[in-house]
């Protein structure tokens, strides 16, 4: 039920992105609602849950938009291991944290992006990347305490409906 519920949340996030996402661009700079999920998954459920929902959310937008099956997958699997890993001993509770945790993780996605890149395709150019790396970092952190609010909530109700014992 769980792994349902999650396929289902980040098909209605990829939908809000791909559709409302225009309506929260600034400038060039859109949320990446996915990428702030797996990043919440990870910094509550550790590094195991981060890596296989990064993996499959990952794959679910190379099908979806990509042109390189399994680029997303890699790059969002990398990024939910490492955060979850990193975090996995760290208390998350104060909002400052969790928006600096995700602010974190979305550098280190655009980093993995970008190393990928160079590997992958041949004559990439970083263009205006860091900038663009940096405002996407702070609007993710922007976005964070909302999102990392309702997966809270999401793992109360399924740990309380579907885990207790009667």
């Amino acid at each position: 039920m769980r792994v349902l519920a999650y396929f289902a949340i980040a098909v209605l996030l990829m939908a809000a992105q791909s559709t409302l996402g225009v309506l929260f661009q600034i400038g060039t700079i859109k949320p990446d609602f996915v990428l702030v999920l797996v990043l919440c998954v990870a910094l509550i459920k550790g590094e195991n849950a981060g890596a296989v929902y990064g993996l499959t959310i990952g794959l679910l937008e190379d099908i979806v938009y990509g042109n390189f099956l399994g680029f997303n997958a890699l790059i969002k699997f990398l990024t939910g291991y490492v955060v979850g890993y990193g975090t996995r001993d760290l208390f998350k509770g104060p909002v400052a944290l969790t928006m600096g945790f995700v602010f974190v993780g979305t550098l280190l996605y655009n980093l993995i992006f970008l190393v990928a890149c160079w590997v992958f395709v041949p004559g990439y150019t970083t263009g205006l990347l860091v900038p663009k790396a940096v405002s996407s970092a702070f609007y993710n952190a922007l976005i964070a305490p909302f999102m990392y609010a309702a997966v809270m909530r999401l793992e109360k109700f399924l740990n309380f409906y579907f885990e207790t014992k009667y």
